[in-house]
């Protein structure tokens, strides 16, 4: 998982993360590098804290090719 101080959304690409994956929303993320990648939709994800307790996350970006959790610090 990375923290993202420049990202506007918090996104996920890893399936097994979701939980209620909303389908009908839907748009696109565009990067730094100015690649354009669709959205497949909006889920809840859960995450494990440093201190070992855990915190849901319900408007994560749902991006396939994004490899690493990106939570932003917006």
């Amino acid at each position: 998982m990375y923290l993202g101080n420049g990202a506007n959304n918090h996104m996920c690409g890893d399936i097994d993360k979701y939980m209620e994956l909303n389908e009908s929303i839907k748009g696109n993320v565009i990067f730094i590098n100015h690649l354009k990648v669709f959205i497949k939709g909006k889920c809840m994800i859960l995450i494990k804290l440093k201190n070992r307790s855990h915190q849901f996350n319900g408007d994560v970006c749902c991006i396939s090719i994004v490899k690493s959790n990106i939570l932003s610090l917006r």
